[in-house]
């Protein structure tokens, strides 16, 4: 019977090692899952989103304005892919400039 305790005991102690061994690196997933552009969403700051998208507040864009995610409708300046309702301006993603179109 004794044979019992040992082993539920060795089993505790191997149960708080892996859990403290693997509790300090899911920070980074953490953000990772929660993080808006990592979901196709865009980090937008003015109060109008581009046409095609929408507000979520469930994914996190810290300080660089709010999420939307969708399918925006993209453009290049110049041209009148937009309509004549609609403006076309760039947006900076990453290292690239993108246009979509915005109502005016």
């Amino acid at each position: 019977m004794w044979w019992i305790i040992i082993g539920a005991v060795i089993a505790l102690v191997v149960m708080i090692v892996l859990m403290v061994m693997f509790a300090g690196k899911t920070g980074g997933l953490e953000s990772g899952l929660s993080d808006c552009e990592g979901k196709g969403g865009l980090c937008i700051s003015d109060k109008v989103p581009p046409i095609g998208m929408v507000h979520s507040s469930i994914f996190e864009c810290g300080d660089a304005g709010k999420c939307y995610i969708g399918s925006p409708k993209r453009c290049t300046s110049g041209d009148n892919s937009c309509g004549d309702k609609n403006d076309c301006r760039d947006y900076q993603k990453g290292a690239q400039r993108v246009g979509y179109c915005y109502v005016k």
